[in-house]
């Protein structure tokens, strides 16, 4: 450091302690001098109560006397004598003016007191003083300024005395000091010299190295962007992948889920790795439920590829899904097993499908047979009711013959219905479809089935309900049939609720399962507050001649599955014991 940049840094310092003196006297000039005008203000303000105090008692003796023009007086000789008075006003107790002085001024130091007159808890007269304490701001001002000059005077006399001791006690010294310093730094200099050019040499030599590692790092990292490609390139695959993937270690613990595995399983990447595979992928059989081997386990053991076709997953919430399987040995180079992997589908909607396709084969068996049997049936029974008709024409009605043969004729006619309800099963039952409203269907329906039973029903539908495009005759016969099948299962009466709404379906997802592809449905339930199904007869109650009751031929719900499907629309129920039944209906939209 330099004598001059020493010099400057002393002065820089002595100046801020100057300026940090004078901003503390100021400080405190500022503080004395407020609170000197505070008191002033006090003396005054306590002043002037005191002559209103005197005026008011002065006044109200000419206030009883009415001596109003002594009042108007007293006022205006009691403010001449008082220069410092700006005004004086005597306000009436309704708020008129009685008198007031006025002095022109131009002052803005002004003070203002109120007195009341009373009397005898009378209110004779209110007095308004305003005064000028202008004197007292003007004296406060000569002091502030002679405040002002004592201060920089004070703080020009500290910074003399205080660059003086430094001058003399820090700043000789440290010139000395200073150009022993300068001194050394010049001896430092030539040994810089000197190590800079051994530097010199020894960078040489670092850049030479530092050339050769960068060599080496540039091929380093071909070899990890290669290895980030070929692990981008998995990962890309394993996404793409609409089967859930899990690989493992040569121990059964999970390296690698993909996303699928992940919705599947409810394990999560970071949560499922280290794990053993059988703790997140955990299966049983399709009727037992009991935990099984995994096929990675099986893989890992024999070294073959192993699969299971159908079986049940527990994912991480208890839920069980329906899937098939297969586990691999992963091999390296040697052909040594280095880990197992495990790849899985959710089958769920494809066993409902089988099922679903299983069924509609019987309905359509059974409705080939059925079809042929009514026809030929059909047959029959018309030239029955004709001779049983011809056969009435030969006797009298009162004849004990003519009772029986006309007990055979509505006997043949119930047989004849039957026969009506196997062809709808049948293929020559195919549905003539028209724009309807399902709403005037299910009135027309519900009315006529529980006319005078002790079931009655709640019908919720939107004002807006699209419009269908159905056989408005089947469709009043399935709704028949469920409201039948409701009120059966309530033998003590109760309320059916049946509920209508709309339904858009999106480009990946359907409201209800093996529906067609289409935009807009008419959802339909029926639901009844019965004794319920188990589970196991749910799967039945769509097949023919299947019923839980005595007096069900188990036509109703077999005619009505096959009546919605001729119609391009699926049924589902959903039935627990001891919590009644509810059949969905959906039908498609009108394109109207």
């Amino acid at each position: 450091m330099s004598q001059k940049s020493f010099k400057s840094i002393y002065i820089r310092a002595v100046g801020a302690m100057m300026l940090s003196l004078l901003f503390f006297l100021a400080g405190i000039d500022w503080f004395l001098i407020n609170m000197e005008r505070q008191n002033r203000l006090a003396e005054t303000k306590t002043i002037l109560k005191y002559e209103l105090d005197e005026s008011a008692t002065l006044l109200v003796e000419p206030l009883l006397k009415f001596k109003f023009a002594d009042i108007e007086q007293f006022i205006h000789l009691w403010s001449k004598n008082h220069k410092d008075v700006i005004s004086f006003k005597a306000i009436t107790p309704q708020g008129l003016l009685f008198t007031d002085f006025q002095r022109e001024t131009d002052s803005i130091f002004r003070l203002v007191e109120e007195k009341k007159i009373v009397f005898e808890g009378r209110h004779l007269m209110t007095l308004i003083l305003e005064k000028d304490y202008s004197e007292t701001e003007a004296m406060l001002a000569q002091l502030r300024n002679f405040s002002i000059v004592t201060s920089l005077g004070i703080t020009f006399i500290f910074g003399v005395v205080l660059w003086f001791i430094f001058r003399f006690l820090a700043i000789r010294p440290l010139e000395s000091e200073i150009c022993r310093r300068q001194q050394a730094e010049e001896a430092l200099q030539e040994i810089n010299l000197k190590l800079e050019e051994k530097v010199r040499v020894r960078t040489n030599e670092i850049e030479k190295k530092n050339l050769d590692l960068l060599d080496e790092i540039r091929e380093r990292e071909s070899a990890e962007r290669s290895l980030s490609a070929e692990k981008e390139q998995l990962a890309i695959t394993l996404r793409s992948i609409a089967d859930g993937v899990i690989t493992t270690d040569v121990n059964g613990d999970i390296v690698l889920l993909n996303k699928v595995a992940e919705r599947l399983t409810g394990w999560g990447q970071e949560e499922a790795a280290g794990k053993n595979v059988s703790e997140v992928f955990q299966i049983g059989g399709e009727t037992s439920g009991e935990n099984i081997k995994n096929p990675v386990d099986l893989a890992l053991d024999d070294g073959q590829i192993t699969s299971i076709d159908n079986s049940t997953l527990i994912t991480r919430e208890g839920k069980e899904i329906a899937v098939a399987d297969s586990g691999a040995p992963i091999r390296d180079k040697k052909s040594r097993i280095v880990g197992g992997v495990l790849v899985f589908r959710d089958i769920t909607d494809k066993l409902r499908t089988d099922e679903e396709l299983l069924k509609m084969k019987k309905l359509e068996s059974v409705g080939v047979l059925a079809g042929g049997i009514a026809h030929d049936f059909n047959n029959l029974l018309t030239a029955i009711i004709g001779n049983i008709n011809l056969a009435g024409r030969l006797v009298t009605p009162e004849d004990k013959i003519a009772q029986l043969l006309a007990g055979a004729e509505k006997a043949s006619l119930r047989a004849q219905n039957l026969t009506q309800q196997l062809l709808t099963m049948a293929k020559g039952g195919e549905p003539i479809k028209e724009t309807a409203s399902i709403a005037e269907v299910i009135t027309e329906s519900a009315d006529f089935v529980l006319h005078g039973g002790k079931s009655d029903y709640k019908l919720e539908m939107p004002e807006n309900l699209w419009l269908v495009e159905v056989d408005r005759g089947q469709v009043s016969q399935v709704v028949q049939n469920l409201i039948i099948n409701a009120r059966q299962a309530m033998p003590g009466g109760g309320t059916i609720r049946i509920s209508c709404e709309n339904l858009e379906s999106t480009a990946n997802e359907q409201p209800a399962p093996l529906l067609p592809m289409q935009n807009k449905y008419v959802k339909i339930s029926v639901t009844d507050s019965g004794v319920g199904m188990p589970g196991n007869v749910i799967d039945k109650i769509f097949d023919p001649y299947f019923s839980t009751k005595q007096e069900g031929s188990g036509l109703g719900l077999a005619i009505t599955h096959s009546i919605i499907k001729k119609n391009k629309g699926t049924i589902t129920v959903i039935s627990k014991p001891g919590e009644g039944t509810t059949f969905n209906i959906y039908l498609p939209v009108s394109k109207e």
